[in-house]
């Protein structure tokens, strides 16, 4: 009986000499340290999802219904080649090579516009163009408002000859200025395209992309006014679902101005001289889904700049800025929720918290990445409202050269990773950081410390 159950030695009393109890003093392995992830939650290829126009292969030529080069006003004309396709179900309309002088047009559903190589659809003088001189609404040269499935196309000319506009303007600016037409609008469209094409001298913006659009391209397309030219902004957007591609751009305003409710836009490989810069703002509610990349700026007034104020804001976020080359760009990374420049505060204490409402500016999501700026006057402003900072805002492999350093105020998360980094003639690199989160830059010095 003395070999019972009671007396028999087990392996859960006793281990086996070949399986050692771990030592009391033996401590796990220390989990794996890795670096936190400041990439987007979200891809950024909905541009691919933009449809574009297909159309008949019918073609209707305005010289075949009344169009002449020695026409002073061939509006009437090419509007009945323009109808005359839209009864036939589509089809091309084609302004042959030569110097056309035209009043405002209204395109159709499933209608192109060819302007052929060599021709240069003029628009009418502002002594004869409807509406002119006063402060009432002017009609846009080319409205496609509440069409689907439309192109216009080809390597010819747009002129709106804006000189005496720009002057009139100029003039009646004190007592409240002059009504101006754009040279191409629309309202409540979808299936747009405008491509190839040259617009030059609009008498205020040359494509403005209002409200209520959806599946829009501008592709390859150059605008072209002087520096000068008041308010004569290359491309403004108010809808979703827009893509701009390979275009050059240089005016007298914003290269692109992006207003509420832009979202899920793209642009890309485009290149912009004169003007105030890439602009988001200055009306900012609604705005979402941006993605920006392989552009180049050339002397332009601002590079990255996000623009507005606490009575014209609202939700902007999720904004995707990647391979910019900037140079002798004036300020490269603009973001800033005082507008007009004119009311941004002296210091960065000097403006109090008010409270938060629905047209407070709540900017957050902001990723900047391989960004490369030389020759600039400032390094950049970045300035919230003390009530709502900034948000997650990202510089990821960006290099900046420039006179002076970086004000940098609000800021509730703003990270420098990946060799970010500020040099600057004299001072600091960051000169003001009042109530900033700042994190992997010398703020003296503008080295990483990461």
């Amino acid at each position: 009986m003395l070999t019972s159950f009671a007396c028999k030695k087990t392996n859960l009393l006793y281990p086996l000499v070949d399986e050692p109890m771990p030592s009391i003093i033996d401590k796990p392995d220390p989990p794996v340290q890795t670096k936190p992830s400041h990439d987007p939650t979200f891809a950024t290829n909905w541009g691919d999802t933009i449809k574009v126009p297909s159309i008949a292969t019918g073609e209707f030529l305005i010289t075949d219904f009344g169009a002449s080069t020695s026409s002073s006003d061939n509006a009437g004309a090419i509007q009945k080649a323009i109808d005359a396709a839209a009864k036939a179900g589509g089809g091309s309309v084609i302004i042959p090579a030569g110097t056309f002088i035209s009043g405002p047009l209204q395109l159709k559903s499933n209608i192109g516009l060819k302007i052929s190589e060599g021709a240069v659809l003029k628009v009418l003088d502002y002594t004869s163009y409807p509406g002119s001189g006063t402060t009432a609404k002017v009609a846009s040269f080319l409205d496609l408002s509440g069409t689907t499935n439309v192109l216009i196309s080809g390597k010819g000319i747009i002129d709106g000859q804006g000189g005496d506009w720009w002057a009139a303007f100029r003039a009646t600016k004190p007592t409240g200025g002059i009504g101006r037409p754009a040279i191409i609008s629309f309202d409540d469209a979808s299936i747009i395209e405008v491509q190839g094409i040259t617009i030059q001298n609009a008498p205020n913006g040359h494509i403005s992309i209002h409200r209520g659009n959806k599946h829009v391209t501008i592709a390859g397309v150059t605008i072209n006014s002087p520096a000068d030219s008041p308010n004569t902004d290359g491309i403004d957007v108010w809808s979703p679902l827009v893509n701009i591609l390979d275009c050059h751009i240089s005016c007298g305003d914003d290269n692109i101005a992006m207003d509420n409710e832009t979202r899920y836009m793209t642009i890309k490989n485009c290149t912009f001289g004169s003007g105030h810069g890439l602009s988001i703002g200055s009306y900012t509610s609604g705005i979402d889904h941006i993605y920006v990349s392989d552009c180049v700026f050339d002397q332009t007034d601002n590079g990255v700049h996000i623009k507005s104020s606490r009575d014209r804001s609202g939700l902007v976020e999720d904004l995707v800025y990647e391979n910019l080359t900037m140079t002798g760009v004036s300020t490269p990374i603009n973001i800033c929720e005082y507008y007009p420049d004119n009311t941004i505060p002296s210091s960065g204490n000097a403006d109090k918290a008010e409270p938060v409402t629905a047209s407070t500016p709540t900017w957050q999501h902001i990723f900047l990445k391989n960004i490369k700026a030389t020759g600039a006057d400032n390094a950049g402003l970045l300035w919230a409202v003390p009530e709502m900072p900034i948000k997650d805002i990202v510089f990821d492999n960006v290099q900046i050269e420039a006179k002076t350093g970086m004000r940098a105020n609000y800021l509730g998360d703003c990270f420098f990773i990946n060799g970010s980094s500020i040099k600057v003639g004299s001072g600091k690199a960051i000169t003001s950081a009042y109530g900033s989160s700042i994190t992997g830059i010398d703020q003296t010095t503008g080295t990483p410390t990461e």
